[in-house]
């Protein structure tokens, strides 16, 4: 019989499986991120640690009475990666689809992309991680680093070997091999070239996004005409010490200085940011304007104390603040800004920082002045700091003035502990042969019980003085654009701070506000440029930080209270000699019962941090001292008066007063007591003292101690 003809019925294809039909390159991405970032909150979540430091009790704290909060910030960080990973792998399938083109293929349907994209994904994510990694090691040093064996190896290439241009080199290279064999074949077609036109136009708008400052701001506006009212920028960074406006590691605003007056011992009230800024804004002590420490209960948050920027918006100035991690106690408190470009800080921020601060597989997607306009959180994270971009916020409200004279300030963190200047101002300074714990940055989260030798102190100050440095260059770019905007003659520029800092000077130890020995922490830069007067004068007088304010308010013709506790330095601008005054300081809370450099002999004791604050629901979940602690936390304070030579510590004790008197003509690093060879001058310093202590209508005199009014001494 002969063969049949039919031939058997085809089969139906199979439909596509579901992974087949709807991955995408865009949701390859999507899953690669969402993945990172999961993994990344299980370990945060399941960390003690907060802000670096070891606090169960903050985070059961946390766990029982913030869970919706805890919820709501994790849902943000997986959703944010998410849509990151939507547009890293739609960027990924772009390009193979480019590739395509370029190798002269028929373009491949999304699904056949998706798999190559996840690789493309991949790579092109750990090439920005790593750049990121390079850019700021302090963000990453804790996990690696401070982990040791390959982590810390890996750490170590990136950032010292390669560093951000040697992995832009690498990405260049890797590029250059995805695409160069196909272009090579194609490079004749037309459409590759529109391709790449298009493509080089994206890179372009990416750029322009990532850019500190874009080119809108870029825009000259003429200055005002003469005898208008002057504009006022105040350029403050955290923590900055007097010595260190010196060319070493500030030459632009050591430059700066010849221009102006320049305060050489100039001293603020309290060595803390929130009290000390209360102090520079309304020219008053703290006992005043009631900000005592950095944790004010509500009263004294709401009280108007006469701040100049409400007075400056009145007569009509554009007022604003802006600033990272340090600022964030411009949104604590009404300082009278029209605009406060600040992160802000409660239990509530705290839960998002920490969640979003653990994010690091997005965080390298996350460095520009749009992701920081959507996500305000990132402004408080500590580690990755970045001035330039913070110079572009003050432009842009400078811009936002519209023509009006404005009052701006612009707070840089960067030089705050735990010193995370970004590249190269990291390891300018650095030795790059020290390999102990403080490498990459001072934080806390690294050998917490380390105790620093030589080498440690040398690493230490250099980081510090590579965070001027980077303020220094920041600060440089700001005065730059306000030159291009053609207002440099019509703006006063102060050059401030509001505290230093001490680096483990003998018997100092590292920070500020724990005590007044020695100057390190209480002595500020203080810099008056006014393009109306002459500069270059240098001024030795001891002044105050509460000076600053009638100061501004006098140069702009502004109205400002009558009761201020500081005086014009006005005539000093002139040329002319100020009459001689002593400086006054109080201390911060201690946040521990043991603090090395303030010994059980020189305190009253009162308990660690976690048991003297509590969390105040009714203002958003704000930390504030207990009521109840608050009369000990003002008693158990170290004060200080000085005048050009002497100074005289006020330290109560459980057993009396201690009075401290040292002679810093003689003895500039205060390490000798010499009470008793100068009891003529520690009578007139302690009745200067009490007279300035006994303006606080809350306390009054018993026997040799301050104490709280109506109480006897403890």
């Amino acid at each position: 019989m002969p063969a049949s003809d039919e031939r058997a019925p085809l089969e139906p294809a199979a439909p596509p499986s579901l992974l087949r039909r709807f991955f995408r390159p865009t949701l390859a991405g999507a899953g690669y991120l969402a993945l990172l970032s999961l993994l990344s909150l299980a370990s945060t979540l399941a960390d003690e640690r907060v802000q670096g430091v070891s606090a169960p009790v903050v985070r059961r704290l946390i766990a029982t009475r913030f869970r919706g909060e805890v919820l709501d910030a994790s849902l943000l960080a997986l959703s944010t990666a998410i849509v990151l990973g939507l547009a890293l792998g739609a960027s990924a399938g772009l390009l193979l689809s480019l590739r395509d083109r370029l190798a002269g293929r028929p373009v491949r349907a999304a699904p056949r992309l998706a798999w190559p994209s996840l690789g493309v994904v991949a790579v092109t994510h750990a090439l920005l991680w790593a750049f990121d990694l390079a850019s700021h090691p302090q963000a990453y040093a804790p996990s690696l680093y401070g982990g040791g064996g390959v982590r810390a190896l890996l750490q170590i290439a990136v950032c010292d070997v390669l560093g951000p241009t040697g992995v832009v080199a690498v990405a260049a290279l890797a590029g250059l091999g995805f695409f160069a064999a196909p272009a090579l074949r194609e490079l004749r077609e037309r459409r590759s070239r529109l391709w790449a036109a298009g493509g080089g136009a994206a890179v372009l708008v990416l750029l322009l996004g990532l850019s500190p400052e874009l080119p809108g701001g870029l825009g000259v506006r003429a200055a005002r005409a003469a005898g208008a009212r002057p504009n006022v920028l105040m350029i403050a960074a955290d923590s900055l010490r007097a010595d260190r406006l010196e060319p070493r590691v500030a030459p632009e605003l050591s430059r700066l200085a010849q221009k102006g007056t320049l305060f050489e011992r100039a001293y603020v009230s309290l060595p803390r940011t929130f009290p000390s800024w209360m102090s520079i804004l309304s020219g008053k002590d703290p006992h005043h304007h009631g900000i005592r420490h950095m944790f004010p209960r509500r009263e004294p948050r709401s009280l108007d104390v006469g701040s100049i920027p409400r007075r400056f918006a009145a007569a009509g100035y554009h007022t604003a603040v802006v600033s990272d991690f340090a600022g964030d106690i411009f949104r604590r408190c009404d300082f009278g800004f029209g605009r406060a470009v600040t992160p802000t800080f409660n239990v509530r921020e705290l839960v998002r920082e920490t969640i979003v601060g653990g994010q690091s597989p997005i965080l390298p997607l996350l460095r520009s002045r749009p992701a920081r306009r959507l996500l305000p959180t990132l402004r408080e994270l500590h580690d990755t700091t970045d001035a330039r971009a913070l110079s572009a916020d003050a432009l842009a409200e400078i811009d936002a003035a519209g023509g009006k004279p404005f009052f701006v300030v612009a707070f840089y963190s960067t030089t705050h502990f735990p010193y995370s200047a970004p590249a190269p101002h990291w390891s300018r300074f650095l030795d790059r042969s020290y390999r102990g714990p403080y490498r990459y940055g001072k934080s806390p989260a690294i050998f917490a019980e380390h105790q620093p030798g030589e080498a440690d102190v040398k690493a230490v100050r250099a980081l510090y003085d590579g965070a001027v440095s980077a303020v220094d260059e920041a600060a440089a770019s700001l005065l730059a654009g306000l030159a291009r905007r053609g207002l440099s003659e019509s703006t006063i520029v102060v050059v401030t701070a509001d505290h230093g800092e001490c680096l483990y000077e003998p018997g100092r130890g590292q920070g500020h506000g724990d005590h007044l020995f020695g100057d390190e922490a209480s002595r500020v830069p203080l810099l008056v440029v006014d393009p109306r007067r002459r500069g270059g004068h240098r001024i030795a007088s001891v002044v105050r930080s509460v000076d600053i304010a009638p100061s501004l308010c006098e140069l702009a013709a502004v109205e400002c209270d009558a009761d201020m506790d500081g005086r014009s330095l006005v005539p000093a601008l002139e040329g002319k000699e100020l009459p001689r005054r002593s400086a006054f300081a109080e201390t911060g809370i201690w946040f521990t019962r043991q603090i090395p450099d303030v010994p059980p002999s020189l305190r009253l004791p009162y308990p660690d941090l976690t048991e003297v604050v509590e969390v105040d629901s009714g203002a958003g979940g704000e930390l504030v001292a207990r009521a109840d602690l608050e009369p000990l936390l003002v008693t158990a304070k170290h004060r200080m008066v000085r005048d050009q030579r002497f100074k005289l510590v006020y330290a109560p004790t459980r057993s009396g007063v201690r009075w401290l008197l040292y002679d810093t003509e003689v003895d500039p690093l205060e390490t000798r007591d010499v009470a008793r060879e100068h009891p003529d001058v520690v009578e007139r310093l302690s009745r200067e003292l009490w007279q300035w202590m006994l303006l606080d209508r809350g306390m009054q005199r018993e026997g040799d101690m301050l104490v709280p009014r109506g109480e006897a001494a403890r």
